[in-house]
């Protein structure tokens, strides 16, 4: 089967509606997609907000009781651990893409394995990814021959990914691995455009900019750090537009932009172990999924957390078969729930390691995440909301599959 068009979809992650709005003349070569295409000005994450559901979501086009991840760990009855492409229980369009003979290219989208792609690189930022362990946003250095081998399939071949792997030491300190994690989110780009512009250009390109997450985690929301990680992630969308131009490929390609959640300021963190002794939970940023051994034990947790603030929100969220072992809580205002760096401490409040965050309380309006659809035969408008189940089939309307579940947005 033909697609329509082709497509590139780019994660930014945690670039949320709130900061696009406030900073928009920040981000000129997002400014110019817009511009010139369909702006969703505020796209609604999952609960919770997170990493794992956002992507998730955006694969299948359902909410996470469906798909099946309802976090960036989920519960397999004993205890919660990193989700991966497996847990998720319904199609994603990169393998309803393939299924219709359509050319897949995953760089290092996390979230969509490698049965899902005829090129596939995985994410550099989650050591371990597939094998399942728990889940850090943080550089492995011996990953990195892994991520920088060359991957050929079906005659999809680029200059950046014929080149050689050779790994060097990593210099110390969390700065370098910063830098390096730009580094390896410049290398995806580069790779994702490289094969845009191959003699075989695949109809589907995945790929993502991950270091903006985890530096507004660590230096804070609308700081000058995320300004200039924003801004870095910004010029590597121009970069990647001004490829295709070169290559006479704009015609040829649309291209979807948009984050997997928010982010928010925190002051204060909850630490769970101090506030729930004994007792297996998982934090989500500002939710808190807590593992329930009977009715009992879950009054009990929802006093306890309610001495801190934090409040149930319910459990639709959570995969119908789990709901009777998982409760879900969020923490009030200003607050998240992070585990202390010590072990046994008994201070139930502290500040906080990450100094914003996300997956806040439901309907929170700074979990909000951008959406950008741009190119060969999108519309040029404006939609005011829609929700995170219509991305999907808004990606599959654009290939010409047929829909999943969900209507799909009016942009082509």
């Amino acid at each position: 089967m033909k697609a329509e068009r082709k497509l590139i979809v780019v994660l930014i992650d945690g670039l949320s509606a709130d900061y696009y709005e406030e900073h928009t003349t920040q981000l000129p070569y997002l400014s110019q997609l817009a511009a010139g295409g369909t702006r969703i000005r505020r796209l609604s994450s999952p609960v919770p907000a997170t990493s794992m559901p956002g992507r998730a979501s955006m694969l299948t086009g359902r909410p996470s009781q469906d798909h099946g991840v309802f976090g960036n760990h989920v519960f397999d009855g004993t205890t919660f651990r990193c989700a991966t492409p497996g847990d998720i229980a319904v199609p994603t369009i990169a393998g309803r893409a393939r299924e219709a003979g359509m050319a897949v290219a995953n760089i290092g989208f996390a979230m969509a394995g490698p049965d899902s792609a005829d090129v596939y690189r995985p994410p550099w930022w989650l050591r371990d990814f597939m094998e399942g362990s728990r889940f850090a946003k943080a550089l492995d250095p011996a990953s990195l021959p892994a991520l920088f081998a060359a991957h050929h399939h079906g005659g999809h071949r680029s200059s950046e990914v014929e080149e050689e792997a050779r790994a060097s030491a990593l210099p110390a300190g969390p700065e370098a691995e910063l830098m390096l994690g730009l580094a390896c989110d410049r290398r995806a780009i580069g790779v994702a455009a490289d094969l845009a512009c191959s003699d075989m250009p695949p109809d589907l390109i995945l790929t993502e900019i991950a270091m903006t997450d985890q530096i507004q985690h660590r230096f804070g929301f609308a700081t000058p750090a995320a300004h200039w990680a924003l801004g870095m992630a910004d010029m590597l969308i121009g970069y990647m537009m001004h490829r295709l131009e070169r290559a006479g490929r704009l015609a040829d390609y649309a291209v979807a932009v948009t984050s997997d959640h928010g982010h928010s300021p925190i002051e204060t963190a909850i630490n769970p172990s101090a506030v729930l002794p004994e007792t297996l939970f998982q934090s989500e940023g500002a939710t808190l999924h807590v593992a329930i051994r009977d009715r009992a034990h879950e009054k009990e947790t929802e006093r306890r957390l309610s001495e801190v603030g934090a409040e149930a929100i319910g459990n639709d969220h959570v995969p119908g078969r789990l709901r009777a072992q998982v409760s879900a809580f969020a923490a009030p205002p200003g607050h998240s729930f992070e585990e202390a760096s010590t072990e046994g401490d008994p201070a139930p409040l502290r500040a906080p390691k990450y100094i914003s965050s996300h997956g806040l309380r439901p309907g929170v309006p700074a979990d909000d995440r951008f959406c950008i659809f741009a190119g060969a035969g999108v519309r040029a408008k404006l939609i005011q909301n829609a929700t995170a189940e219509q991305f999907c089939p808004t990606l599959g309307a654009m290939l010409g599959i047929a829909e999943t579940d969900g209507n799909s947005l009016p942009v082509v």
